[in-house]
C-alpha cells in the first residue's frame, strides 16, 4: 500500500514541475518580446530623430560617412 501512495505523490510532483516549466517559458518569451519591441521602438525613435538634426535623411546620410571617415 505504500508503494502506491509513493507512486501517486511522484506522479502528482513530475505534473507540477511541468506547469511551473511553462509557465517561466511564457515569462521568458513575454521578456524577451518586450525587450524586443522597446529596443526596436527606441532605434527607430533614434532614426527619426537624426533625420530632423541633420536636415533630412540625405544629409543623415552625408553627416554619418563624415563622422565614420573623419
Amino acid at each position: 500500500m505504500r508503494s502506491q501512495m509513493t507512486a501517486i505523490k511522484t506522479t502528482n510532483r513530475t505534473k507540477t514541475d511541468s506547469r511551473a516549466d511553462e509557465q517561466v517559458m511564457k515569462v521568458g518569451f513575454a521578456v524577451i518580446g518586450l525587450t524586443s519591441c522597446a529596443i526596436g521602438v527606441w532605434s527607430v525613435a533614434s532614426l527619426i530623430g537624426g533625420v530632423v538634426a541633420s536636415g533630412g535623411p540625405v544629409a543623415l546620410i552625408g553627416n554619418w560617412f563624415k563622422a565614420v571617415i573623419g
